[in-house]
This record gives C-alpha cells, sequence and structure tokens, in this order.
C-alpha cells in the first residue's frame, strides 16, 4: 500500500519460469479485479512448452492477449466494473534467457554489473510524445500526462502487446519488474544504487518499497526482483 489511495489495485506472480506484475488502473471501477484476472491468467501458462526461447515469448504474449479478452469480457458482463483495465508487464526465464511481454507503464529493468537498463516502454500519452520529439524524456518525467495510458489490458476487445528481443542472461543479473508506485518517487539512480547495496532479491524489494514510501508513497507499489545465479 502507497501512504495515498485507500485501496490497492497491483498484483504480482512470482512462479518458478513466470514473473509478472499488473497495476489496475486507478480511479477506474474495479482496478484490483483487473490486475487480478490478468495475474491469474499468465500464472496459468508454462510458456517453456514451447521449446525454444522465442516459442515462450509468443505464448507468453498470447497469454497477455488472453487475459486481455477475459478482463474485457469480465467488464462487458458487469455495468459496476465497465471500464476497468490494468497494466500488465511480464518475463519469461529459459535456458539462460529471458523474454518480456509488456502493455501499459508498469515497467522491466535489467540490472547488470552495476548499469540499470529499462527494457519497455512506457504506453503512455508523455511517451508518444517524446517519441515524437515533443518532449524530452526528462520532461516527460515530471509532465502531467505521463500516467495517462495511451494502452492497457482490458480497454478493448483486442490489445497490441509488445515483445521485445529475448536477452540472454548471465550470473549475477537481476531483473527488475515494478508498477509505477516505484517509479515516480525513486529515480532510476537510486534503484540502481538500492540494487547494488542489496544483492539477496527479498532485502532489494523490502528497500525498494521503503524507498517509494519514504518518497511519500504517492501510489500503491509492487517490486519483483530475479536474481541469476548461473
Amino acid at each position: 500500500m502507497g501512504l495515498v489511495r485507500a485501496g490497492n489495485e497491483d498484483s504480482v506472480h512470482c512462479g518458478t519460469v513466470v514473473f509478472t506484475v499488473a497495476d489496475g488502473l486507478g480511479g477506474h471501477a474495479a482496478g484490483e479485479v483487473a490486475s487480478q484476472l490478468a495475474v491469474e491468467s499468465l500464472a496459468a501458462v508454462d510458456p517453456t512448452a514451447r521449446g525454444d526461447i522465442q516459442g515462450a515469448q509468443e505464448t507468453l504474449a498470447e497469454a497477455v492477449r488472453e487475459a486481455n479478452r477475459v478482463v474485457h469480457a469480465a467488464a462487458q458482463d458487469d455495468p459496476s466494473r465497465a471500464g476497468m483495465g490494468t497494466t500488465l508487464t511480464a518475463a519469461v526465464v529459459h535456458e539462460g534467457q529471458a523474454a518480456l511481454a509488456h502493455v501499459g507503464d508498469s515497467r522491466a529493468y535489467l540490472h547488470r554489473a552495476g548499469d540499470l537498463r529499462q527494457l519497455t516502454k512506457d504506453h503512455t500519452a508523455a511517451q508518444e510524445a517524446v517519441d515524437a520529439g515533443h518532449l524530452t524524456p526528462e520532461q516527460a518525467a515530471h509532465h502531467p500526462e505521463r500516467h495517462a495510458l495511451a494502452r492497457a489490458v482490458g480497454l478493448g476487445a483486442e490489445v497490441e502487446v509488445d515483445t521485445p528481443p529475448p536477452l540472454r542472461l548471465e550470473a549475477g543479473d537481476r531483473l527488475l519488474l515494478c508498477s509505477d508506485g516505484l517509479i515516480d518517487p525513486v529515480s532510476d539512480e537510486a534503484i540502481g544504487r538500492i540494487l547494488e547495496d542489496h544483492p539477496e532479491p527479498a532485502q532489494a524489494c523490502d528497500a525498494l518499497v521503503q524507498a517509494a514510501l519514504d518518497g511519500g508513497g504517492p501510489d500503491n507499489v509492487t517490486v519483483l526482483v530475479v536474481r541469476v545465479d548461473a
């Protein structure tokens, strides 16, 4: 829970090969229902059954599209849930590689050898303005529309899913998945320092959540860290 909102609309799944963070749309009907339905759809899938990492990623992306259909149908069936939606960022780790499927503005990062790299692109009005050359990334970080989602799971019958190129993992890597409740109050530089100072995933998660709360906790904050040992 953050320090501002009365309810928690985040959901998370930490499996053995699939890892997922979802953030229900704040201020919309049943955001917590949308995020939970989406995460449950991903938790029921084993993408590694498709063999290689490309097949695993395709299965993961199809699971995100199915989650979109599930959330959208649930909203259609219950007027009190009309308009509900969620972000959804998922990773599959298989045969020494990681692949992502992503919708919204929850994020995935790679921390390697002291360097933090964002792996996903936010689907927001502010990011679209950056892509069009109207804003700099620094301006977008403080723009009023930095949380205005241009794409989310459940808002329509179909959704476009980002699938960045898979990456080969190295011993010592950490994958970080998080809701935007971490991003606003904690800079990427501070996130990198915390991961560097806390090699154990559970300790890193606790420290990152505490940093978000110390920064005002403007939103609920969910953090998932996957450490690569070998």
